[in-house]
């Protein structure tokens, strides 16, 4: 019986080659992959503050109260048209706007130094009304992500109080796009 002196397994060239050919479709690969998270952590910003905006009316309406949601630092609402920072939601008892120690703190956002989010100028806070309306003028929040100022999304509040999204306008997007980020500067 002859014994097959045939070797099993791959050469070092073989191996060599697949490997070449791995990094390289790894390496075509990694721009998309970068887009694509990207796109989905501007995507998710957008729905969390529908959400959020939702959650405010909703609790307006639920609790027969009013409910503003503000720009915050260090569990305060502060005078800024910048969100990306921090805010917060609560539950306004006393209408004037400011969050008191004897009133209910209902939601908090944190910094988020991927997205940039910038209200527009004269309106920095959310007060829904009990019956669901939001007071002032309308509202335009400006989310820019890391994708840049072509693909920037607003979010507008009526008032209504119904919030929808869009496409940011060039002005906008260079706008929310050159907010300072949370460690730099105000």
């Amino acid at each position: 019986m002859p014994c097959s002196a045939r070797p099993h397994g791959f050469s070092l060239l073989e191996l060599l080659f697949v490997l070449i050919i791995a990094a390289t479709l790894v390496c075509l690969g990694l721009p998309a992959l970068g887009d694509a998270l990207a796109r989905t952590q501007l995507s998710s910003g957008v729905n969390q503050w529908m959400t959020t905006l939702a959650h405010a009316r909703g609790n307006a309406v639920s609790r027969s109260n009013n409910v503003v949601v503000c720009p915050a630092e260090a569990g305060n609402c502060v005078v800024s048209s910048h969100w990306h920072r921090g805010w917060i939601m609560f539950e306004d008892r006393n209408r004037n706007a400011e969050y008191d120690p004897d009133e209910s703190l209902l939601l908090q956002g944190g910094h988020d130094d991927s997205l940039r989010v910038v209200s527009s100028n004269g309106r920095q806070r959310v007060r829904y009304r009990p019956d669901g309306t939001a007071e002032g003028t309308n509202l335009t929040l400006t989310l820019c992500g890391r994708r840049g100022a072509a693909y920037a999304r607003t979010i507008v509040l009526n008032n209504a109080g119904r919030a929808r999204s869009g496409r940011a306008t060039p002005e906008q997007a260079a706008a929310a796009c050159a907010a300072p980020s949370y460690h730099g500067g105000s």
